[in-house]
C-alpha cells in the first residue's frame, strides 16, 4: 500500500488548504465540505482501488465520502478507507485548536464499519497497555497504570460525561490535559509523547481512525460502544436514537459490552494513517503562510513509525488553481 502513500498524504494536505479560507469565520458545515469537496475530487481522478468503510454516514445522509462508496470502476478493490474529512469542525470554524482532516487505509474488508455511535476509548503505549483489562473499571485501570508509572498525564475530552472520572483521575495524583474537540488529534499527541494516555467517550467512527494510528505506530488501544442515553439521558430523541442502536448492534451482532483492541478495530498489520493540521494540536503546529507559502504540517504513521512532515504549497490568488495542479 506504500504506493499509495503520497497519493492520501496529498489528501489531507489539500483537505487543510482548501478549508483554511474558512477557518474563524464560524461557518463549520462549508468549511467541512470544502475538505469533503477535494479529497473526493483527489480520490476519483486518481481512480484509487478503495472503499470506504468509515466515512461520512449512508449514501442518503452524505453524498460525497459516505460509507460504502468506492473510487474506481475499472479495477478491482483493494483498499478499505476510514476518512474524516475535518475532525473538529466546530473549533475550526472559531479559529480554536483541534482540527484535522485525517484518512487511515487498510487491506480490504479489514476495518469494521462501526455504527455511528458512542464510544468509549483507551488509547496508550505498548507498555502500558500490555497488562491492562478493559473489562474493569476505570477507577481500576487507572490504578494498574499507576502501579507501571508514576506522574501520569491524560488527555481527555472536556465534556459533563467526564466530569467525574476527571475528578477521581485528579484525587490519584494523575495530571490531566483538557481539550475540547478532536479525540483523534489527542491520541496523535500520545504518540508524540505529550501525554501518557487518552480516555474517554467520543465517536465511534473516530475509533476506527483511532485503531488504524495505533497499529501503524506500535501502540495499543481498548473500546467499546456507549449507549446514546448513557451520554445523553434526557433529551427527546433519546429513545428513538437507542431504537437505531440496538437495531445496527443486532445487525452487526455485537452488544455495548463488546470489548474491542485494535486489531479488532482494524484487522491489517500494515494499516496506514495520515492527518494534516488545520488549527494546530498541543505538539503540531496549524497550518501558516510563510513566504508566500502554505505551510501544512503533517504526520504520518505506518511499520511502528511516524513520521512529522512539513510541506510548502505556493499561495495563489486562485486557491482552486492550486487544487486542480495537484490533484492528479
Amino acid at each position: 500500500m506504500e504506493t499509495n502513500s503520497l497519493l492520501f498524504l496529498r489528501a489531507v494536505q489539500l483537505a487543510v488548504i482548501a478549508a483554511y479560507e474558512l477557518v474563524g469565520k464560524n461557518d463549520k458545515n462549508m468549511l467541512d465540505q470544502k475538505a469533503v469537496d477535494i479529497i473526493n475530487k483527489l480520490l476519483t481522478n486518481n481512480d484509487v482501488k478503495a472503499k470506504i468503510a468509515i466515512g461520512k454516514g449512508e449514501l442518503d445522509a452524505a453524498p460525497m465520502l459516505y460509507q460504502g462508496q468506492t473510487f474506481s470502476h475499472q479495477q478491482a478493490i483493494t483498499i478499505d478507507i476510514a476518512v474524516d474529512p475535518i475532525e473538529g469542525t466546530a473549533p475550526a470554524s472559531k479559529n480554536e485548536p483541534g482540527s484535522i482532516p485525517c484518512i487511515a487505509i487498510a487491506k480490504i474488508d479489514t476495518m469494521l464499519q462501526i455504527p455511528e455511535m458512542y464510544m468509549e476509548k483507551l488509547f496508550l503505549s505498548e507498555d502500558l497497555g500490555a497488562t491492562i483489562d478493559f473489562s474493569q473499571p476505570i477507577e481500576k485501570i487507572l490504578l494498574t497504570l499507576l502501579s507501571i508509572k508514576q506522574n501520569l498525564l491524560c488527555i481527555i475530552l472536556n465534556k459533563p460525561r467526564h466530569q467525574a472520572i476527571i475528578k477521581t483521575m485528579k484525587k490519584l495524583g494523575i495530571y490531566v490535559e483538557l481539550i475540547n474537540e478532536g479525540d483523534v488529534l489527542g491520541a496523535i499527541d500520545v504518540v508524540l509523547k505529550k501525554a501518557d494516555f487518552l480516555y474517554g467517550i467520543g465517536g465511534a467512527p473516530e475509533g476506527v481512525l483511532m485503531g488504524a494510528l495505533a497499529i501503524a505506530t506500535n501502540y495499543k488501544m481498548f473500546a467499546r460502544l456507549t449507549a446514546y442515553e448513557q451520554v445523553w439521558p434526557n433529551e427527546s430523541e433519546t429513545q428513538d436514537r437507542m431504537k437505531i442502536e440496538q437495531q445496527a448492534l443486532a445487525h452487526k451482532k455485537i452488544s455495548y459490552d463488546t470489548i474491542f483492541s485494535e486489531r479488532d478495530l482494524v484487522a491489517d498489520e500494515e494499516a496506514m494513517f495520515f492527518a494534516a493540521i488545520l488549527t494546530g494540536g498541543t505538539v503540531l503546529k496549524p497550518l501558516q503562510i510563510i513566504d508566500h507559502k502554505y505551510v501544512v504540517h503533517s504526520f504520518v504513521g505506518y511499520n511502528n513509525i511516524y513520521h512529522q512532515i512539513i510541506s510548502k504549497y505556493p499561495v495563489t490568488s486562485n486557491v482552486q488553481d492550486l487544487l486542480n495542479k495537484y490533484s492528479k
